[in-house]
């Protein structure tokens, strides 16, 4: 006869499989259905969502905000000018008329502004377009590739491969695909770089995001034709996949056979800006990657915040030079996401216009931009691995001051 202490011990131990099946279908049911997703505030640099991010993966025609970030810099260089004509070649031309890719069709022999090319590569994702446009300062393909790279070691990118400035594979590009790659080539990133890219783009170069978040746009093909383009980005106000609460202005799909749906998303919730990243989201429909991303949205509205008042010595900083010796600065209190940090965590000031004396140097203007207030916590994680970052502004305006007006205050 079985005893009753057996009974218990194989009850016991036939619930084990149950109990643990139960808690990976819960893990599952939380994960993201893609290869690999990741929320991020672009503000502060806080990791909300992380999954699979460091697995570097194709990115399709996510790559062209690398592009766009050289470009970005021709410009400020004044290298190129907004208003720079780039004529088409014949090999940019082939692409730019296939039917099979991203097309818009910029014609040969036809010369178009760096405008024009970026609205194309950004709102279409036009592959001919986007060639064109890394041509702009007479560069080859080879030479823009070796920038991009540079450019992504200077973001701080760690796992990437660039292989064209549009996203296709090598065999892709006809006669200018390179001899150095197999044709199956092609770029790659992880969800971590991908967010530290769209980071970097968004605070450094804001004024993209009046191009992608463009529903539409009009593209002059010829003086004869006239080509309207449908932003590729359904997730826009008022679109099919738009989320309630949250304002998407941007940023990037990408498609191909190894890269699947892919979409990088930012916008603006509750003061906070937002960048999403989904690589290669599962299912056949291109829309997963929509579906997808509004699930990373959905946790973000259930997330709960920290508000951390700032000590009293945070709330001036010493001024070298100026009509007092201190100014007040912005803002006196910070919030972080979660509800883990509590005081676990160390402040400091970092400042962007100071002295050899860490002071800020006068004048200073009200409401300017100062520095930076960092906060690092063994409870937080960043995308980049650096402390939490808020803007610091001058709360007052404070002059130049002569000697005798600095000796007295």
């Amino acid at each position: 006869m079985i005893g009753r202490k057996f009974i218990k011990q194989l009850a016991v131990f036939m619930m084990i499989p149950l109990i643990l099946s139960l808690a990976t279908s819960a893990g599952a049911s939380g994960r993201i259905d893609a290869s690999a997703a990741m929320m991020v505030d672009a503000s502060t640099g806080q990791v909300l969502y992380a999954q699979n991010v460091n697995k570097k993966l194709p990115v399709a025609s996510i790559s062209k905000l690398l592009t766009v970030a050289v470009i970005h810099d021709e410009l400020k260089q004044n290298a190129i000018m907004a208003n720079t004509k780039v004529k088409v070649s014949s090999d940019i031309a082939a692409i730019a008329n296939d039917p099979n890719y991203s097309a818009i069709g910029v014609q040969q022999g036809a010369s178009y502004t760096v405008k024009e090319l970026l609205n194309a590569a950004m709102v279409k994702s036009a592959d001919g377009a986007t060639l064109a446009l890394a041509s702009a300062d007479g560069s080859s393909m080879e030479e823009f590739n070796l920038r991009m790279a540079q450019k992504a070691k200077e973001i701080g990118l760690k796992n990437y491969t660039i292989v064209n400035p549009v996203g296709l594979t090598n065999g892709d590009l006809k006669d200018l695909k390179l001899p150095q790659y197999s044709d199956k080539a092609e770029n790659a990133m992880t969800a971590r770089d991908v967010a530290i890219l769209s980071r970097y783009l968004i605070r450094t170069y804001p004024q993209l995001l009046q191009v992608t978040a463009q529903k539409q746009a009009n593209f002059f093909i010829t003086k004869n034709k006239t080509v309207q383009a449908t932003n590729l980005n359904k997730m826009l106000p008022g679109d099919q996949y738009a989320v309630k609460g949250v304002k998407i202005d941007g940023l990037k799909t990408g498609t191909s056979d190894a890269a699947g749906a892919s979409f990088v998303s930012t916008g603006t919730y509750r003061g906070h800006r937002i960048i999403t990243v989904v690589l290669h989201a599962n299912g056949k429909n291109k829309d997963a990657r929509f579906t997808a991303t509004q699930e990373l949205y959905d946790k973000l509205k259930q997330m709960p915040t920290s508000e951390i008042t700032l000590p009293q010595r945070l709330h001036t900083q010493r001024v070298e030079n100026g009509h007092q010796r201190t100014v007040s600065v912005q803002p006196r209190k910070i919030s972080v996401w979660g509800d883990k940090v509590g005081n676990n965590y160390n402040l400091a000031v970092k400042l962007n216009r100071h002295s050899k004396n860490n002071k800020v140097l006068a004048p200073v203007r009200n409401n300017e931009r100062i520095g930076e207030l960092e906060l690092s916590s063994p409870e937080i994680q960043t995308v980049d691995h650096e402390p939490l970052s808020y803007t610091l502004y001058s709360s007052e305006q404070v002059p130049v001051g002569n000697f005798w007006q600095r000796l007295w205050h």
